[in-house]
Formats: structure tokens, C-alpha cells, sequence
């Protein structure tokens, strides 16, 4: 760990001098005017749902004996156990990545993989055509047995142990420079953590070596699928012909996994040079649609079980698929009157689904700027199998297919946010899920004009959403913009490296 004071204050006069920090400050916003101190720095008052319980102070009253620069995960992890819940900064320096030893060494599955697991012999010992042969209350058993599962378990104990890092409360972590980034791992905000700040740092490729089948996973009795039926037959007619199973990995980037009074500002999300496009699907069809690729990302920000009082604001999320979820259950007993959460002036750019997904919470989302690739997604179904070719052939980018989702008891109140969507509708924009009743939005624009974002999500589904979402906003950590000006400044200020 370095406590170089002088290198410190270099640092932060070149990343301020000519920032958007003034004016971010003039819209109420601010919190890094040039000649400050980030690590320092406060929550604005009422920036969103975190300062429902008062400003989050994050570490900005550490003493100087907890104020720490680190560049390795052998630095971080010190850090964090010598401070404890004490009020702590952490500034980060250069790339730290969380898939590595002490020295410093990349940890890549050989490292993690517990005998006797191999992908080529789960995929073969789980695969639709031999597991999914026989149905327990209408689904394929969805809790896998034998050798290759507890493997996979095994494995995936051994890599979380390594690359999740659990943030204690009263921590500011904050990223030096333009260049600060942590990759390959995942921080958790567990609940017994609260008050913690995350600023100025790019998150990319929280990969998971070990992704899991789950067979059951959208799975259904469809008989327009040729073959489809619950009755096993042969190889070409019985449950095994069925669509659904999906892939599911285990790490988000940031895991606000029951913690409470967090701010998320002027981060940078994303999957980095391991997109999950390299990983297509592996089973013919019909267990070859384009949401069945080998998934070994996850979110890139959830909060879940629980977790309350969040504001992420003026950060970017980029090239993934399933940006992020609020609420992971819909049977969750612990999520009712919590999950609520500010996202605001934030910039999503070629993502898939889940910007956000909601369920239980109140959640505020005013003035992100979308930019979204739909082609392929409308595609005649006719031919089951030619639709999936079709989505195959669109899979270079996230096929954006319900970006703000309406789940089970959520009540979102959305506020001039922009979407632009190449080869879509405007329905992509707002889409009902099991359990959704309520939606308001005023003010945002689809494509360059205004849109009615609920009427075109209810006709769309044949849905009848509410705009009685049974509560107004007053926390605001900006003024909300009108949608004609959000594009120009989201992209002008969103981001690591901003400040």
C-alpha cells in the first residue's frame, strides 16, 4: 500500500483541471470541483434514493492511517482488513485485477477447475437431448446431479473465494487518474455493509469460468415446435424437443447484495475483450437461441435481497447484455418496501435487457440516454428454426429486446430519459414482466420524438399497466433536463474518468 500524498495531489489536480466538475457543480450535482479532494468527498444532499437517510459520507472522514493507495488485489484486500468498518479511502491506481495470486499472477480456470469437471463433458452429460428426456412437474429437473455438477460447484467455490472482495461499510473506493480500473472480480455490499461510495473507476469482464445449466430456465410445452411434446418418444419427438434452458454465471461487476446507502457516480461498466458474443450457443436447435449463448457474465450492476437506498448516477454501461437487476426473486421475503433505488444521468450503449429490471422497489430513473440495437428481434416466426438463424446471424451486437422491465410489485417513476433504437419499436423500451401492474413516465423521447412510453408498452403487450405507481420523487440529485439535452450531456459527463 502507498500513502504518497505529494503523488497523490498531482494526480488529482490533472484529473480535475478542465473537467466537467464545474458544471456538474452548477446543476446541482457536484461533488469533485477542481482542487478537491474525491476521496473526500460527500453524496451530495438529496442525490436520490441513498440520501433517504441522510448524505452517504462513504470514508471521507478516514484518518490518515486509513487512507490507502493500492494497485494490486494483495493491496486492496490489506486495506480492507486493516481498516474494518472504520471509516476508510481507498484510491486506485492503475488496473487492479481480482483474478490473481499474491504475486501478482492471472488466475484462469485451470487454476480454479476441481476434478473431475470439464466443459465438453458437462455440456455432454447435461445436454436437452439427455437430460431433458423426462419432466417433473411439467419442467426438466432443474437441480443437477452428478459428478460434473459437484465439480462445477466445487470450481465455483474456489474462484469466488478468490475474486469476490466484500466491502465493509464506511468506504470510499475511488479511482485515480482517467486510467483506474478493477477487472475479472466482483465487489459485494453485503448487509452488513451500508455508507459507501464507488467513484471513478471502469469495471470490465467480471468473468465466470463455470456458468450452470439450468434446463428448467424458460423451458415449456410447445407443439408448434416440431417434435414438441411432454411424452418422451424418441430422439426426434418427446420433452427434449421442447424450447427454453438457459445459461446462468454467477458474478456481477458490483453486487449490492442487501447493503444499504450506496452511490455508484462516474463509473465505466462493462465486459471489456471477453463479450459474451464469443461464446454462441453449443446445443442444436431448438436450444440455440441467442439468449442460450454460454453466459459467463451476469450483471454488471444488481441489487438484491434486499438491498436499499442506492443512487448510480453519471456512469456508463457498455456492450452487455444484461446490464442490471433490482430484485432477484419474485418470491423474495425480504425485499418488500426496500430495492429503492435513483438511476440517473447515465448512458447505456449497446445493451441487451435489464437497464433495469425491476421488481418490489421504488425506483426512480430520469434522464439516461439509451442507445440500443433491436435488428433481427421482429423476424417472421414461422419457421421457428429460421427466426433462430436469423437472431444468429444479428448477434454481433445485444439485441435490445426490454430495456426498463416492469416486474413483480415494483413501481418505477420514470423522467425524460432518451431511448435510440436502431430496427425496434418503441415498446422495447418499457416491457411488462409477471407480477407488473404500475408504470409513469413523463417527458422522454423514442428516436428523436415524444413517446407515450406506457401506452406503447400496454398496447404492444395487451398488458394493462397503471400509471398509479403510488409515490412521487423528491430526493433529485440534478435538476431533471429536458429529453432534447439529455444526449449531449450524458455523453459529456457519464463515464470514469469525468471528474
Amino acid at each position: 500500500m502507498k500513502k504518497n500524498i505529494l503523488a497523490l495531489s498531482v494526480a488529482m489536480i490533472g484529473v480535475l483541471s478542465g473537467c466537467a466538475g464545474f458544471e456538474l457543480e452548477a446543476d446541482g450535482d457536484a461533488s469533485g470541483i477542481a482542487g478537491s479532494d474525491l476521496g473526500r468527498a460527500v453524496m451530495p444532499a438529496n442525490n436520490g434514493w441513498a440520501a433517504a437517510e441522510g448524505t452517504v459520507t462513504g470514508g471521507s472522514a478516514a484518518t490518515a492511517e486509513n487512507d490507502f493507495t493500492v494497485s494490486s488485489r494483495k493491496e486492496l484486500v490489506a486495506a480492507l482488513a486493516q481498516a474494518g468498518t472504520n471509516p476508510k479511502i481507498i484510491r486506485i491506481q492503475g488496473t487492479i485485477n481480482l483474478s490473481s495470486d499474491d504475486s501478482g499472477r492471472e488466475l484462469t480456470e485451470k487454476d480454479y477447475a476441481v476434478a473431475p469437471y470439464s466443459f465438453d463433458a458437462y455440456m455432454k452429460a447435461y445436454a436437452p437431448a439427455v437430460w431433458n428426456q423426462k419432466l417433473e412437474k411439467g419442467r426438466p429437473n432443474r437441480k443437477l446431479d452428478g459428478p460434473q455438477e459437484a465439480a462445477r460447484e466445487a470450481s465455483v467455490k474456489r474462484q469466488r473465494d478468490q475474486i469476490t472482495i466484500k466491502l465493509p461499510s464506511n468506504t470510499t473506493l475511488v479511482g485515480l487518474g482517467a486510467d483506474a480500473k478493477i477487472v475479472k472480480g466482483n465487489l459485494w455490499i453485503g448487509p452488513e455493509s451500508e455508507n459507501v461510495i464507488i467513484r471513478n473507476i471502469s469495471f470490465e469482464d467480471a468473468f465466470d469460468y463455470f456458468p450452470g445449466w439450468d434446463p428448467g430456465d424458460s423451458f415449456k410445452i410447445d407443439k408448434s415446435y416440431p417434435g414438441c411434446q411432454e411424452a418422451y418418444v424418441d430422439a426426434k419427438t418427446g420433452p427434449q424437443r421442447c424450447p427454453g434452458g438457459r445459461w446462468n454465471s454467477e458474478y456481477d461487476n458490483i453486487s449490492v447484495n442487501g447493503g444499504k446507502r450506496v452511490w455508484i457516480d462516474h463509473c465505466t461498466f462493462s465486459d471489456g475483450d471477453r463479450s459474451d458474443k464469443l461464446f454462441p450457443p453449443i446445443f442444436p436447435f431448438p436450444h440455440n437461441e441467442v439468449t442460450q449463448k454460454v453466459q459467463h457474465h451476469d450483471g454488471l450492476v444488481d441489487v438484491t435481497n434486499g438491498g436499499n437506498y442506492v443512487t448510480i448516477s453519471y456512469s456508463v454501461f457498455k456492450d452487455h447484455d444484461k446490464s442490471f437487476l433490482i430484485g432477484g426473486s419474485d418470491s423474495s421475503k425480504l425485499d418488500t418496501g426496500k430495492l429503492n433505488v435513483t438511476i440517473h444521468n447515465n448512458y447505456f450503449e449497446n445493451v441487451g435487457q435489464r437497464a433495469p429490471r425491476v421488481r418490489f422497489g421504488k425506483v426512480h430513473v430520469y434522464n439516461n440516454y439509451y442507445i440500443a440495437n433491436a435488428t433481427g428481434l421482429g423476424t417472421a416466426k414461422t419457421d421457428y428454426e429460421k427466426h433462430q438463424q436469423e437472431l444468429a446471424a444479428h448477434a454481433k451486437h445485444n439485441i435490445a429486446r426490454s430495456l426498463i422491465g416492469v416486474g413483480k410489485d415494483s413501481a418505477i417513476y420514470s423522467e425524460a430519459n432518451v431511448f435510440e433504437i436502431t430496427g425496434g419499436k418503441a415498446d422495447i423500451a418499457v416491457t411488462p414482466y409477471t407480477g407488473g401492474t404500475v408504470f409513469f413516465d413523463q417527458g422522454s423521447s423514442f428516436n428523436g420524438q415524444p413517446v407515450d412510453l406506457l401506452a406503447e408498452s400496454n398496447a404492444a403487450s395487451g398488458k394493462a399497466l397503471s400509471p398509479n405507481v403510488g409515490w412521487k420523487p423528491t430526493l433529485y440529485g440534478s435538476k431533471v433536463k429536458p429529453a432534447a439535452e439529455v444526449p449531449a450531456y450524458v455523453k459529456a459527463n457519464a463515464g470514469a474518468g469525468k471528474l
